[in-house]
């Protein structure tokens, strides 16, 4: 096997990663820190994913781009923040595409499925997109060459797991598409995660007859609600409905990787496994689990942002390590163009190659800060109106919290785009709002925690 030698900072050894490695990014749809059983969760269990990573290494920080899909998925595709590219939201709330969204991420950004593909990768996504559902913004049009998925969120369309009677807002039966052909609509839900992993083996099986080196990008529809499953999974587990998907899910981590090592691929694949970002809490049962860290989905806490971070790299990275070493989903970018031998695109880049890590025990993260974009920068009177992103994302006020702005706020006000930025231990809170009271409450000065003595930010330092 051919080799790239690569010189690590600091150490006068030098390593050697194998050279063409295929690259398997799998990514949860609003699954939180402590949702896996090896995360601490009593509940459910997830015995495939506990054993990704204990074949390969569990970080304790990683971090998403964002508190909601779609920044996060235009960041990790990226490797760049959703406000550099466009896609934070119509407002200092943040929000995500609709399904009748007339836009997507921007025609002008550059993902890694495009620079792969030209350095001759054969890449494909599987999944939820969330990017844009026009043609000009699915995945055939964003340097995948193929696609099969849902290109949205599955609770933004009617099925038999949600009907929506009476709907205003131009819900259509949920579309199951195949590169930019509706195959299915609505879509069997029951079916859809047995389905993408079918598809996932048969793509890593035409790899393997064609001797393609490959990307593939699985994004699944769990544990975002509703909260489908299989009839041979549906009250399986402990924990009710979230319970059946999550172990759900996990099967079809499994299958996928029972197809990695069928094909041979388990050697020379480099594999990636996170969440979008933080569990959906204003769910209640159905939403999910951060575990220690504080507060979820839509907004600033550690729950919102910190996310499970697995990666696994058969005789590459050592068996059963935990790093605490602080890396995010925009790395996915610069690290899998590196490992590809690929030149990165002279744009500018947020993400950092974590290449480092998986084999020197001394390396450090390439993060001076991460920063906690909420939205965009507005006033305090966008928030007294609901718009669609707001209302996807979970995020419109209550009649009360909107006469409470009215009341204690001056409506010209401008509220950030960046809620908080963490360099080091510490991390600054300028703006912070929480599920179930979503006004937000802005600090002057800012409030301050060390995340690693206090990761649930329950201490402020004084």
């Amino acid at each position: 096997m051919k080799s790239v030698a690569v010189t690590l900072t600091g150490l006068a050894a030098v390593s050697a990663f194998p050279a063409d490695p295929n690259f398997l990014i799998l990514f949860a749809d609003d699954m939180g820190y402590g949702d896996m059983s090896i995360n601490g969760n009593p509940t459910v269990w997830t015995p495939n994913l506990d054993n990704l990573a204990m074949e390969g290494m569990r970080f304790t920080q990683w971090y998403s781009g964002f508190h909601v899909c779609s920044p996060s998925r235009a960041s990790m595709l990226t490797g760049r923040l959703p406000i550099r590219v466009g896609c934070a939201g119509s407002g200092p709330t943040g929000g995500v595409f609709m399904a009748n969204a007339v836009g997507g991420l921007p025609l002008n950004e550059t993902t890694f499925a495009d620079e792969l593909s030209a350095a001759g990768y054969y890449t494909a996504a599987i999944g939820k997109w969330h990017l844009g559902q026009r043609d000009e913004y699915l995945p055939t049009s964003r340097g995948f060459r193929e696609y099969y998925g849902i290109p949205y969120s599955v609770d933004m369309g009617q099925s038999p797991w949600k009907l929506i009677p009476n709907d205003s807002t131009g819900h259509r039966p949920l579309p199951l598409l195949h590169n930019k052909t509706i195959i299915e609509q609505p879509t069997d839900l029951e079916k859809l995660t047995s389905r993408y992993a079918a598809y996932a083996s048969d793509f890593m099986s035409r790899m393997k007859k064609a001797g393609n080196k490959w990307v593939l990008y699985l994004a699944w529809g769990h544990v975002h609600v509703p909260q489908y499953c299989s009839p041979d999974r549906c009250g399986m587990s402990r924990k009710g409905k979230f319970g059946d998907s999550m172990e759900e899910l996990d099967a079809g981590v499994g299958q996928v990787m029972s197809a990695l090592s069928e094909n041979g691929f388990n050697d020379n694949t480099l594999v990636f496994f996170s969440s979008d970002n933080g569990p959906a809490l204003f769910r209640g049962v159905e939403g999910g689990s951060s575990g220690p860290l504080f507060e979820g989905k839509t907004t600033t806490w550690e729950g919102g942002f910190r996310m499970p971070g697995i990666v696994r790299w058969n005789n590459v990275i050592k068996p059963g390590r935990i790093s605490m070493e602080v890396v995010a989903t925009y790395d996915i970018f610069p690290t899998i163009l590196k490992l590809a031998g690929v030149s990165l695109p002279n744009i500018t880049l947020d993400g950092r190659d974590m290449s480092s890590l998986f084999i020197n025990t001394s390396a450090k993260s390439s993060h001076k800060c991460i920063y906690y974009w909420k939205g965009t920068p507005a006033n305090f009177s966008t928030l007294l109106r609901d718009t669609p992103d707001q209302i996807a994302a979970g995020t419109q006020l209550s009649l009360e919290a909107k006469q409470t702005i009215e009341k204690t706020k001056d409506l010209s006000s401008t509220l950030p785009g960046l809620w908080a930025v963490r360099c080091g231990a510490y991390k600054a809170h300028f703006v912070t709002n929480t599920q179930t009271h979503g006004v937000p409450t802005v600090h002057n000065p800012p409030i301050m925690y060390n995340v690693e003595y206090d990761v649930g930010e329950r201490y402020p330092i004084n």
